[in-house]
């Protein structure tokens, strides 16, 4: 009986670990994130949650930006494994056509005033997901600017989950309330970007590209990581005590100080699930306490 019970328990583990190598592998917890900072968007500005075709669009964008950057990436930098090569990419293809036809659908009933800015900024995450590949004089001088890289994700990511939703919603918000909340974000992603930066920075260099890893020590980049942590803090401080809703800095005390946390313990860094999970899971984790405690 005992060794019945502890073989279903493997076996159940076994299926739950399974499926949480698939989330990684496919990047589908990055865009549950960029799904959760939408609904993030909607709880700060007071409009009752709605899964609409934007919101779907977020979630297969993302989707299909992170899967065509590791499937490039993985031409280049995955050495003598060529069937293991086949087997990465031929999932990776999968994700990436389902990607496609999601978009696709979710455009067709977007207006058509929304296409210029969204081209806009296709253009430049193609510039983030494809600059090895580009071997251009200019492009070679831009990709050596250390902030470039971690700046453009964080703005990309931050006006497509905060502006563009404010915009299609026709939300009317002042001006002097929308700054405080893109810093806010801005910093949060900024954040979260740059230990992603130290991981890759070898990689980075290879491919001609130069960060703020490259520059800076990585006790100064954890410097910087709860500078920026502190920064959303007051920028969000700031914009809930314009509408009366001081509640809601919990929400980001605590997801700060458990970024925090994971950049200092040595023990959380060598977690297997370290970058995929835990960091790209905090925006979920803020999210969803943004919401919990909207309900109190």
């Amino acid at each position: 009986m005992g060794l019945c019970f502890t073989l279903q328990k493997n076996t159940t583990l076994d299926k739950f670990k399974s499926i949480l190598n698939d989330l990684v592998e496919h990047n589908l917890i990055v865009a549950f994130g960029a799904l959760a900072l939408y609904f993030q968007t909607l709880v700060l500005v007071n409009v009752s949650l709605e899964f609409s075709h934007y919101a779907f669009l977020l979630f297969f964008a993302s989707l299909l930006d992170y899967n065509l950057h590791k499937l490039v990436k993985s031409q280049f930098h995955l050495t003598n494994k060529t069937l293991e090569k086949q087997v990465i990419n031929s999932k990776l293809k999968t994700t990436i056509l389902f990607s496609i036809l999601g978009i696709t659908v979710c455009l067709s009933n977007l207006p058509s005033a929304l296409y210029l800015k969204l081209s806009i900024i296709g253009s430049i995450t193609a510039l983030y997901s494809l600059p090895f590949l580009l071997k251009f004089k200019s492009i070679n001088t831009i990709k050596k600017i250390p902030l470039l890289k971690t700046g453009m994700i964080a703005f990309v990511w931050t006006y497509l989950t905060l502006n563009i939703p404010i915009d299609i919603l026709n939300i009317n918000i002042n001006l002097l309330d929308i700054i405080p909340l893109f810093l806010a974000r801005f910093f949060f992603i900024a954040a979260i970007t740059l230990p992603f930066d130290l991981r890759d920075k070898e990689v980075d260099q290879k491919d001609g590209i130069i960060t703020l890893a490259h520059v800076f020590t990585n006790n100064q980049i954890r410097t910087i990581i709860i500078s920026l942590i502190l920064a959303m803090g007051i920028s969000m401080c700031y914009y809930l005590y314009q509408i009366k809703n001081l509640m809601l800095l919990n929400a980001y005390v605590f997801s700060g100080a458990l970024m925090g946390w994971f950049i200092y313990s040595k023990e959380i860094k060598n977690h297997k699930y370290y970058y995929k999970i835990l960091l790209d899971g905090l925006l979920i984790y803020q999210s969803l306490l943004v919401y919990l405690i909207s309900k109190i």
